[in-house]
């Protein structure tokens, strides 16, 4: 007998085909040549043609139709009377709201991604609409609203309510016609719009780029036929292709890290194993789709790391590793590209560069982060050491283009490029580049005998900077830590210090939630990645537990995931391989506990497929003394064995109760009540 828990497997998806939950009304398809005679016979709203201002007409019939819409109660001929006010007013698109600024086009545009169009019902459609308004008044486009927002801005990302369940790709495709037309209008205000970090959609997720909110909206895409999902995207990377690594103003988040966690969230639940039968149809369909969706994913990588890839010829002549290394992409997303085409760090592109040679002579101020780079170079030289010693087309070798683009020397890579290749350095002239021979001097004895002054600043700053001491200040900038965390991934002290420091600033904002959310949205993928690397040295798991426990309230925010990230599997190894460290034990049991708070039967089933139980168990027997360990670990075990739906494992009575017994006979006020609740669970 064991934990009383139901195991039903829950495999139960909306199918990709569901209805629109808006209901439409009921109308009949029109041929495109009955538009003209539509327009002329639709009736305006009774209360719309009491107005005579024909701006002030069209804008109240536009939100009073946001307004039904948001009540389900829609209307199917609303852009036929748009149309039908533009044609007999020619300038009521110029019209501009007293009290918001907003135009007609700010609430078309807004209406349209509430209620998407049908292209089943062969009415005017919004694309038609919105050319007929423009056509009236050719600068709408670019006019701005007392936010400071054009048109667009109401258009760049997905209503996902709507969206969610819909039959959406056709509509999906029309949203990115309008989206296309708008920036054709006037390419000008909508490429400076398109190249903000400030813009707000809501204050629960700040201010950023419209490429990070546009793909933030993007939903689960099953369709096996892709293209709508990149079509969107592209359509609003393409005038602005450099926002793809661009920062946002209230977080260290990018596009291409967000798509990154939504791909893991996805690839992990595609090989999601269920209780029974794993072969059975429902669970084959579900592992299926999530496949599609998260290749549908990947493809939106993809398009934003090179913007022309559909316009090619061939795949091939894509180089996805130079790409990837040009622009600032997230570290555990150029790993794994490095990891899966470890053939194209070995390829020269056109210029005759391998990746290694682009990341040295890349501009070192195309980084926003002082270790990037670094990291880079030893990603590409771990998988192709031999780089180091190749020359481009124009006789450079890597360590040239680094100290001529002015690559910081531990920050930018370039002291590693020549541990990896000294010889190297006989190519560069020291009277040319005095500060080099300054940093050799701190690095070796080379010439030692005529050290000089000449770049010392530079090099005292850039040891001011130095990772170890970087994470030890008490105002690091967030962005910094990770970056160093990332570059010096070998350095234990840097990874542990790095994890106090990160715990320190979670806790700080830990009763804002916003602010929790913004910082664990690059924090936990860093954690753990400091976690995997050092798991013999508790110091790092322990500081490592602690900073996850804090970021726990921001699980399922924005593709955070504790699961798919490794954070649940890494407490439980920190358990396993720390098992007499009571304060290791400790820290995990409390991160364990705060993640199945916030996450739920999912992330229960998650702690019990990777032995979470048995560790518990664990912690319970090697700790019989430590009140902390027992209060935690039995306050663990009842979170987790609360969730009725979860699908746990049988606890063994035999091994669990006697634990829980002498845990509550040994610490009756701190353990008593919980030890009691648990055992009743077993049977």
């Amino acid at each position: 007998m064991g934990c009383q828990q139901s195991k039903a497997a829950n495999v139960h998806h909306a199918s990709a085909n569901k209805a629109s939950s808006i209901p439409h009304n009921s109308t009949q398809p029109l041929s495109p040549n009955s538009h003209a005679s539509m327009i002329r016979n639709v009736a305006l709203p009774r209360e719309v043609n009491k107005i005579s201002n024909p701006g002030q007409k069209l804008f109240y019939l536009l939100n009073l139709a946001l307004q039904n819409t948001r009540r389900n109660k829609v209307d199917d001929l609303i852009w036929a009377k748009v149309c039908k006010i533009c044609q007999k007013s020619k300038n009521a698109a110029d019209y501009q709201d007293p009290n918001s600024g907003d135009t007609p086009l700010h609430l078309a545009c807004r209406l349209l991604t509430i209620f998407p169009y049908d292209e089943s019902s062969n009415v005017l459609s919004p694309l038609d609409a919105i050319k007929v308004m423009i056509r009236c008044s050719v600068d709408i486009a670019s006019v701005q609203n007392r936010q400071g927002y054009i048109p667009l801005h109401d258009i760049v990302r997905l209503d996902t309510q709507t969206f969610q369940g819909v039959t959406s790709s056709s509509a999906l495709m029309h949203q990115t016609q309008v989206v296309n037309f708008l920036i054709a209008a006037d390419y000008e205000a909508s490429v400076e719009y398109l190249q903000r970090n400030d813009v707000v959609h809501s204050t629960e997720h700040g201010a950023a780029t419209p490429l990070y909110h546009a793909v933030a909206s993007l939903m689960d895409d099953f369709d096996v036929a892709p293209g709508a999902t990149v079509a969107f995207i592209s359509a609003i990377h393409f005038p602005s292709p450099n926002m793809v690594s661009a920062q946002n103003r209230d977080n260290y988040d990018k596009p291409l890290a967000l798509l990154y966690r939504r791909f893991s969230r996805q690839f992990d639940l595609s090989e999601q194993f269920f209780p029974g039968d794993n072969s059975r149809q429902e669970v084959v369909d579900h592992r299926n789709r999530y496949k599609t969706t998260a290749m549908n994913t990947w493809k939106v990588v993809l398009a934003l790391l090179d913007p022309l890839l559909d316009k090619r010829k061939a795949v091939s002549d894509f180089y996805m590793v130079h790409a990837a290394v040009r622009m600032e992409t997230p570290p555990d997303l150029l790993r794994y590209i490095i990891e899966t085409r470890p053939e194209e760090v070995r390829q020269t592109d056109e210029n005759g560069q391998l990746p290694l040679h682009v990341a040295a002579g890349s501009d070192k101020s195309a980084s926003s982060s002082k270790y990037h780079y670094k990291f880079v170079i030893d990603e590409l030289l771990y998988s192709y050491p031999d780089g180091a010693a190749s020359v481009d087309a124009e006789n450079l070798l890597p360590l040239q283009l680094a100290i001529y683009s002015g690559k910081a020397w531990i920050g930018g890579g370039t002291k590693s490029l020549y541990d990896v290749y000294p010889d190297a350095m006989s190519r560069v002239s020291m009277d040319e580049n005095p500060s080099i021979k300054t940093a050799l001097s701190f690095s070796t004895n080379f010439g030692a005998e005529e050290q000089k002054t000449d770049g010392l600043d530079a090099i005292t700053k850039e040891e001011h900077y130095d990772a170890i001491m970087l994470v030890q200040k008490p105002n690091a900038d967030l962005g910094d830590v990770i970056s160093a965390m990332w570059a010096n991934e070998e350095d234990g002290g840097v990874q542990m210090l790095g994890c106090a420091a990160i715990a320190d600033m979670a806790k700080k904002v830990s009763k804002d939630k916003v602010r929790l959310n913004w910082m664990a949205l690059t924090s936990v993928t860093t954690v753990v990645n400091a976690m995997k690397n050092h798991p013999n040295e508790p110091a790092v798991q322990e500081k490592g537990c602690n900073a996850l426990r804090i970021l726990a309230a921001a699980d399922n925010y924005r593709e955070v995931s504790f699961a798919a990230s490794g954070a649940i599997a890494s407490i439980v190894s920190a358990m396993q391989a720390h098992v007499s460290d009571a304060i290791v034990q400790r820290e995990a049991c409390c991160a364990l506990r705060q993640i199945v708070k916030f996450g739920g039967k999912e992330r229960a089933t998650v702690i019990a497929s990777v032995s979470g139980f048995t560790a518990l168990q664990n912690a319970l027997g090697a700790h019989p003394v430590d009140v902390l360990v027992q209060t935690e670990a039995c306050r663990t075990l009842e979170c987790l064995t609360a969730i009725q739906s979860a699908n746990l494992p049988d606890l063994p009575t035999t091994q669990t109760g006697p634990l829980l017994e002498a845990a509550k006979q040994r610490f009756p006020d701190e353990c008593g009540e919980v030890a009691d609740i648990v055992l009743s669970r077993l049977s």
